[in-house]
């Protein structure tokens, strides 16, 4: 029988020394990579597979957050396990993204450029449909109990040498790691403000995800549980992957469609879209700004933003 872990309230949280809160905390992020874990292999359905993916990814974050208390040799144990899950699950994202973006090109794109996406699209469902068959096979193969006792964390020694005070106030140490998040993604983001710089975009949103991520393990110290912060994150999120997945589509044309007619105009075509999104993407800058978001965040985090507010 598994024993599920007492959830901590906001309240608690406030209070709570930081080794207590990362447990708690860890144990809430795991209990839901390993419920759609199950239901996911269970049923392979795509939403389900998507969802592990983000579980998978918003426990690393957690990992990463709380490794100044962790054992390291345990910690590179369960991050590289658990990144090699989210890895498997990509490739079958991937595969359905490419399927779809060119199953709705293929009725917009000029005439001489339609037979060319209907090619790709079918090549691309025959390759998910591949990718699908290995991943229920490797997801079946994964020891998943193994790795959820690796999780399982004995109470911390205070005469043993960490990183972080693991007896620390909470509120404090989460705003600062939440703070070196947000300073990393603001120093990426004026490259990614180039239009044609692909590579400092991707860098970007990498940044900007585990940015999200972080805000949603600490969001319950927020008054607002973080949610206008976490949707402003979501929306930079999702056009920087939006970019990113522009970019990949074009080199798999430019990889597999031969020179001709067809094969510029789906170019064109893609290029286009790709103007739209940057486009979205500097106007969300102007709106929202990394910095004072994450600024205010910060604040709120240690409870700054809420005296204020008063």
């Amino acid at each position: 029988m598994t024993v599920k872990s007492t959830p901590i309230s906001a309240r608690q949280l406030h209070l709570a020394r930081l080794w207590l809160a990362g447990l708690k905390l860890l144990d809430a992020l795991q209990d839901e990579f390993f419920r759609l874990f199950k239901k996911t292999v269970q049923g392979f359905d795509a939403e389900d597979v998507h969802d592990l993916r983000v579980a998978s990814r918003r426990l690393r974050e957690g990992l990463a957050l709380f490794a100044p208390i962790l054992p390291r040799g345990r910690l590179r144990r369960l991050s590289h396990r658990v990144r090699g899950l989210t890895r498997l699950l990509g490739e079958l994202r991937n595969a359905d993204e490419a399927a779809l973006f060119f199953t709705e090109l293929e009725s917009q794109a000029p005439m001489e450029a339609a037979p060319e996406a209907r090619r790709l699209r079918e090549e691309l469902i025959a390759e998910g449909g591949r990718i699908r068959l290995q991943l229920e096979k490797d997801l079946r193969r994964f020891d998943a109990a193994s790795l959820r006792k690796d999780f399982k964390f004995g109470p911390p020694n205070p005469f043993k040498r960490r990183q972080a005070d693991p007896f620390h106030p909470f509120p404090p140490f989460a705003a600062a790691a939440f703070a070196e998040r947000g300073a990393q993604a603001e120093a990426l983001l004026p490259a990614a403000l180039e239009g044609k710089d692909a590579a400092a975009q991707h860098r970007l949103r990498i940044a900007v995800k585990k940015l999200r991520y972080r805000l949603e393990i600490v969001a319950p110290l927020l008054s607002d549980q973080g949610e206008e912060a976490r949707r402003t994150l979501k929306r930079y999120q999702d056009l920087l992957g939006e970019l990113h997945d522009i970019d990949v589509f074009a080199g798999l044309v430019r990889e597999r469609v031969a020179d001709g007619a067809g094969r510029e105009e789906l170019l064109e075509t893609i290029e286009k879209r790709r103007s739209d999104l940057f486009a979205s993407f500097l106007k969300l800058d102007a709106k929202h700004p990394l910095g004072p978001l994450a600024a205010r965040v910060g604040a709120g985090l240690t409870g700054r933003g809420n005296r204020q507010a008063r």
